[in-house]
């Protein structure tokens, strides 16, 4: 236990003895490998999710190798995706300098490492080598036989890739050089020359995106190769970072708790943990950090119940409940405060009220307002304003200011628009899909506004007619075709 400190110790003690956790990014490294050691399972899934939140270009590398090393295979997949999607920034770092050989040919090698130009893969091995060279001068010809050096530009393929020394004295090295350039002095003759480095890599980049999870069309169900179910629907969809959040709905008749978290950097579903109340038609929605469930159709009828999640130590709270007990409202956080706008009451009406809720009080209040008769609507926050957006097959735009608490029309969508869902991308609102009338259509396009010029403008493009879907934005990892 030599390499134990005493402060690690005595905070794996606190917490067998308190259940209290005292974790920052100075310490979760040395707890995570104490916890792992004495078997400390659940404080080991802490010290995780708490890693996955503090990766940076700078650390990733250590993180990644601390987790092979651990067979920790969550942490390692998470630190491996943010290092390949993160090339260009963590090649700057002193980190990549200091890695094992190994670890630095597992990296480079890799089809996803995400670099635009391969001569930073190149620049990279050969910098790693020079940091100690009398002892890595050796691992040179493995190193560069990883660099996908047919991708590099001729000029420097030849003057700089042919003149480095280090090549030039290395025959092994000589012949990776003569490949690539075969494979330039040839373009007729590519097919025969074939080889892992010819293989392009993924090369990919980072994009903000509009993601549609899910949803109906007006004849049948729409399935998704993403969505691990395909006839669930009135689930709530919010994202939080870049991943994506799928709580409850209902499946065959079935109300269900379960959250399903779509992982960016992984492109993949998981079920990660279940509300305490089974719920559909409800919303959800990000603030400080946590995932709150507001309200929605329970077992009995509308519920009141609110609840939110940690998505680090992964326990759900139950908080003050809802004045009013409503589904299908609209909901957005705006100046540090919740508010859910209208919904269907238990008498099956439009609700009528605006109720806000302040997180470090944990109080509600709540006011009744004619001018709130939304339902089946979605709500979004720009500029400091709350807009809603159609519901009950209207094209209304409703703009609400927080701090003045005033309520006001504004520019009507172009279609009405029920069951739709919106999203702020790039300092504009996207309304997506939804349904015209009771009888239909739905609707296969979107439209958005501009705050600048006040007007809504109708787009196409949606893969294909929407409704009763999720809607979020996130910064996604491309590959390129």
């Amino acid at each position: 236990m030599s390499d134990i400190t005493a402060d690690v110790l005595e905070l794996l003690l606190e917490f067998v003895y308190t259940g209290s956790l005292v974790i920052n990014a100075a310490n979760a490294k040395a707890l995570l490998e104490a916890a792992n050691r004495f078997q400390f399972n659940t404080f080991c899934k802490v010290c995780v999710s708490f890693l996955e939140r503090q990766l940076t270009v700078g650390n990733c590398l250590g993180v990644l190798g601390m987790a092979l090393a651990m067979r920790c295979s969550e942490l390692h997949s998470m630190a491996q995706a943010f290092a390949l999607q993160n090339f260009t920034e963590v090649s700057a770092q002193d980190e990549i300098l200091h890695v094992s050989k190994d670890d630095l040919v597992s990296y480079l090698s890799h089809d996803r490492l995400n670099t635009k130009a391969e001569e930073l893969v190149c620049e990279t091995a050969i910098r790693w080598v020079k940091q100690d060279p009398l002892s890595r001068v050796q691992y040179i010809p493995e190193l560069l036989a990883v660099v996908r050096l047919p991708f590099l530009h001729p000029g420097y393929l030849l003057n700089v890739v042919d003149n480095e020394e280090l090549i030039k004295s290395s025959e092994p090295c000589r012949d990776l050089l003569n490949e690539a350039k075969r494979y330039h002095m040839l373009p007729h003759a590519r097919q025969e020359l074939q080889t892992p480095r010819t293989r392009p890599r993924l090369s990919a980049g980072v994009a903000e995106v509009i993601v549609l999870v899910g949803g109906r069309q007006t004849r049948h169900w729409h399935p998704l190769a993403s969505l691990p179910f395909y006839d669930r629907e009135f689930y709530s969809v919010v994202s939080a970072g870049d991943n994506i959040y799928l709580s409850g709905g209902m499946e065959a008749g079935v109300m269900v708790t379960d959250v399903w978290c779509y992982m960016s950097l992984l492109d993949n579903w998981s079920l990660v943990s279940r509300m305490t109340v089974p719920r559909c038609r409800h919303n959800s929605l990000v603030h400080d950090g946590k995932l709150y469930a507001i309200g929605g159709l329970g077992m009995a009828g509308n519920l009141d119940h609110v609840e939110r999640y940690d998505t680090i130590t992964n326990q759900w709270e139950t908080v003050c409940a809802l004045p009013r007990a409503v589904h299908s409202a609209a909901a957005s956080v705006c100046s540090g405060k919740v508010f859910v706008f209208g919904g269907v009451n238990d008498a099956g009406r439009s609700a009528g009220v605006l109720q806000s809720y302040i997180p470090q009080c944990n109080t509600w209040s709540f006011i009744e307002s004619p001018m709130i008769d939304n339902k089946y609507a979605p709500a979004v926050t720009l500029n400091g304003f709350i807009f809603i957006l159609g519901g009950a097959y209207a094209r209304a735009t409703t703009i609400y200011d927080p701090e003045k608490g005033s309520i006001k029309a504004g520019p009507n969508m172009n279609h009405s628009r029920q069951f739709c869902s919106a999203v702020i991308l790039d300092g504009k609102i996207y309304a997506t899909g939804g349904v015209v009338s009771s009888e239909g259509p739905a609707l296969g396009n979107m439209e958005t506004f501009d705050p600048g010029s006040n007007e809504w403008t109708l787009l196409q493009g949606m893969p294909c007619p929407l409704f009763r879907h999720g809607c979020v934005a996130i910064k996604k990892y491309i590959q390129s075709g």
